[in-house]
């Protein structure tokens, strides 16, 4: 805290974005621009919940259980695979080519910069309807199950697909839940796996410069062979 030391001439503590983020979501953006310590920061604190900042004299470790989100252009630069393990999921986001959807885009722009108010009010129920389904899913989340075959199935299409750990697993079983629990159910279906899997995996399969198919494809096709959907 430099304000501190300077008016008081004490060495103190001022909490940082991590100690802020404990609990609740850190948002980077241009997340594969980040130097390297940074990188290396947010690795540890993924890994162990946990931040120790060691400046000028002072130790302190505090608790830092956050949910990473980022965003960035791959053309801009790579992701440390580290760091992009830590991902639970990974949307491939492209620029919309309907004309009349980008009219619509443009219109909603437009609106929003006119009037910011007005357009939250215009939004505000579908809003809160949707916070409130959230609220419902996560209470539901713990009666979800996932049948044991469609767990062995998620493997086997980790494995065929040669994923790194077990995280991949782990996430994807997750995610099947966490969908069928948003939409009401209590039981994980084919089409909740099928839905999620290629954001849970696509980013975790080997790069290969001379592949002619997109990696989410490669996680779909291989999902149907398994599940002998084809």
């Amino acid at each position: 805290d430099i304000e501190k030391a300077l008016t008081e001439g004490v060495k103190a503590f001022e909490p940082g974005l991590l100690a802020k983020a404990n609990r609740g979501i850190l948002y980077v953006d241009e997340v594969n621009l980040l130097d390297d310590h940074l990188v290396d920061v947010l690795l540890d604190s993924a890994a162990s919940g946990w931040n120790t900042v060691e400046r000028e004299g002072i130790s302190i470790s505090h608790p830092a259980r956050f949910i990473l989100v980022g965003s960035g252009n791959p053309e801009e630069g790579e992701l440390r695979p580290q760091l992009l393990d830590r991902f639970g999921m990974h949307a491939q986001i492209g620029t919309v080519k309907d004309p009349e959807l980008r009219v619509q885009i443009v219109s909603e722009r437009s609106t929003f910069d006119e009037n910011p108010a007005e357009f939250h009010k215009k939004y505000s129920d579908k809003q809160h309807a949707l916070t409130n389904r959230i609220i419902e899913a996560r209470k539901k989340l713990k009666s979800v199950q996932i049948p044991y075959d469609f767990r062995v199935k998620i493997s086997a299409i980790c494995s065929e697909l040669n994923v790194d750990g077990i995280r991949g697993d782990i996430v994807s079983n997750r995610a099947a839940k966490a969908l069928a629990a948003f939409e009401g159910r209590d039981e994980v279906a084919v089409e909740d796996i099928y839905r999620v899997i290629p954001l849970c995996l696509r980013h975790r399969l080997r790069k290969d410069p001379m592949a002619d198919i997109d990696n989410g494809d490669r996680v779909r096709q291989t999902f149907k062979q398994i599940f002998a959907l084809e």
